[in-house]
């Protein structure tokens, strides 16, 4: 059979689903969504990556065209979907359902945080027309916002958008390297997607001997979690550096031409099951509710509300949990740091006045003063740093930890859920555990600061004029009471970038904890309601129940050995250029 006659098979499939009326309006919005695509033979690929790895400067290097926006601090924060139309036109939805229509150098008013912050004009969809040869046979190219962002919705958005995707193109930078949050998102991608491009960025921002390092460190972990299957393609993306894109340009039509049309079936194929497979646990519930004696019904009904409620409660109990946790975790931060900065100044002006007794009577006089902050600054930074990189990782072993304890309670729960249905309807549930974490680990962004006003420069240049021992003195004194306040001031930031960290984690924890209880109680909530709307007695409920049930039950086992599912994803590294190499 070939792969347009299962594309036809699939809508058919499709279309019934929606004939049928099944599920509540958000599995009404995912089939429509689906037929849409189906309908329209558009293969989606994400490019998608932490905040600030050059996303878009990679995608307007792909197109050739300066047409995304981008910046020097988190630009996207909605996604734009880049398609082939003709005329090159921006076309942008809201949710009040108005379409307006502009240039595409208009884009950057709909979709970047400055324009647009916390998508306050209201935008659900940005579809950019362009004239670009990678754009042929329907393939779009969405650039997504980073995850990690500061800005919390961004990270929303991009998260929401991987759940449309087909094939994934994944961003990385050789500095700063890979993280183990990367790492984890990078695994959510693969497993989301039925082809995924690694590209290491911005490789013109290192020497060659420390680039050579940043690729094999990436390239060992990307194998780690596809095994030796997925390339890195190395890439210097901006304007006037080219470096690997041509590469990944090359690699990417040759995927499209030869794989396109199979992976699109396999991932539509994916998704539906996926939704059908929820939706028959539903009617299975349903319908035993309905085939109840009336004797019995009542009971079992009140049984079941017992169970969704307590549920509920459970959803309450962890997001508390982890709200609790977040809040202690912030007050620990400020202690520690108050703590931590009379220690630390201690140690730098110990340190610093070593340096200074045995090093500053060989600096010139004009100097001293200078090449002693030099080397105040160089300790401490040290010092700092390496408190920083302590506390670090003593953050990022807590939210670890409360993440792996959320995860349990909700495996937990979901196992005493699924035996209570068994055992009050006969029913054996799916509810297939959801794996991995509930958020990726925080990236902590401290970066060393130091400020010298106009008046202390003036200053400076009096001390550096005293003669002999004074103008030494002078100096000592001025950088001992500098050391005073750039320590605290460090250790303060350092506590800030902590703080922004944990309250943007903890928010994610919070809603990724929630939909997961929710997307397991609206099913059987949407179970009761049906059942309790219909009487005992009304047969005919009960025969749409049955024909939903064998039409679902024959859905999802046609489905799960169709060959959108049957076999493995094609061997990229059989298709030419394979990897990227180092400038």
């Amino acid at each position: 059979m070939t792969t347009s006659t299962e594309l036809a098979r699939l809508h058919r499939r499709l279309h019934a689903l929606m004939e049928e009326g099944v599920g509540d309006d958000n599995d009404h919005r995912t089939l429509d969504a689906l037929s849409d695509q189906l309908r329209q033979d558009r293969f989606r690929v994400l490019v998608t990556g932490e905040a600030k790895r050059g996303k878009s400067t990679l995608l307007n290097a792909l197109l050739g065209r300066e047409v995304l926006p981008t910046g020097v601090v988190p630009v996207t924060a909605l996604a734009t979907t880049v398609r082939e139309g003709r005329p090159e036109q921006l076309t942008v939805r809201f949710a009040d359902g108005r379409i307006e229509r502009h240039a595409p150098d208009a884009l950057a008013q709909f979709v970047t945080q400055a324009a647009n912050p916390g998508n306050r004009r209201g935008v659900s969809e940005v579809v950019l027309s362009l004239d670009a040869p990678l754009l042929a046979r329907g393939v779009e190219l969405v650039d997504t916002p980073g995850t990690g962002s500061v800005h919390a919705q961004n990270t929303d958005e991009a998260m929401a958008t991987l759940r449309t995707m087909d094939a994934a193109v994944f961003v990385l930078t050789a500095d700063p390297p890979v993280s183990a949050a990367e790492q984890e998102l990078l695994r959510l991608v693969g497993r989301a997607s039925v082809r995924t491009f690694v590209v290491l960025n911005k490789a013109d921002q290192l020497r060659p001997e420390d680039l050579r390092e940043a690729v094999g460190f990436t390239r060992h972990v990307v194998a780690e979690v596809f095994g030796d299957t997925v390339p890195v393609f190395v890439c210097a993306a901006r304007p006037g550096a080219r470096h690997g894109v041509d590469e990944l340009a090359t690699a990417l039509t040759g995927y499209l031409t030869g794989h396109r049309d199979v992976d699109l079936l396999r991932s539509l194929t994916h998704r539906t099951r996926q939704l059908a497979a929820g939706l028959l646990d539903e009617v299975l519930m349903a319908r035993a509710v309905a085939d109840l004696d009336a004797s019995r019904r009542q009971q079992r009904v009140a049984a079941l509300r017992a169970q969704l409620n307590m549920f509920g409660q459970r959803r309450a109990e962890a997001t508390d949990l982890v709200r609790s946790q977040g809040r202690h975790a912030l007050t620990e931060v400020n202690t520690v740091a108050q703590e931590a900065s009379p220690l630390l100044t201690a140690q730098v002006t110990t340190a610093w006045s070593t340096v200074w007794e045995q090093e500053s009577g060989h600096w010139p006089r004009r100097e001293r003063e200078a090449e002693g902050r030099r080397r105040l600054v160089e300790v401490t930074r040290d010092a700092v740093d390496a408190w920083r990189r302590e506390q670090e990782q003593q953050l990022t072993d807590r939210l670890a930890a409360l993440d792996q304890r959320v995860r349990d309670r909700l495996a937990h729960d979901l196992d005493t859920f699924r035996d209570s249905v068994a055992d009050l309807l006969g029913v054996s549930l799916a509810l297939p555990r959801q794996g991995g974490p509930l958020v990726p680990n925080p990236r902590f962004r401290y970066h060393f600061c130091e400020d010298i006003g106009q008046t202390e420069l003036l200053a400076g240049w009096v001390r550096r004029r005293l003669p002999g021992t004074a103008g030494r003195e002078r100096a000592r004194e001025h950088l001992m009471a500098e050391a005073a306040s750039l320590v605290p001031m460090q250790v303060g930031r350092v506590r800030a970038d902590f703080q922004e960290r944990l309250q943007e984690s903890t928010r994610a924890m919070i809603a990724a904890v929630a939909a997961r209880y929710d997307k397991v109680g609206h099913r059987l909530s949407s179970a009761l309601q049906q059942s309790e709307q219909r009487p005992r007695q009304d047969t005919e409920h009960s025969t749409v129940l049955a024909e939903r049930e064998r039409l679902l039950r024959q859905m999802v086992s046609d489905l799960g050995v169709d060959r959108g599912l049957d076999g493995p994803a094609p061997d990229l590294s059989s298709e030419g250029p394979a990897t990227g190499s180092a400038p």
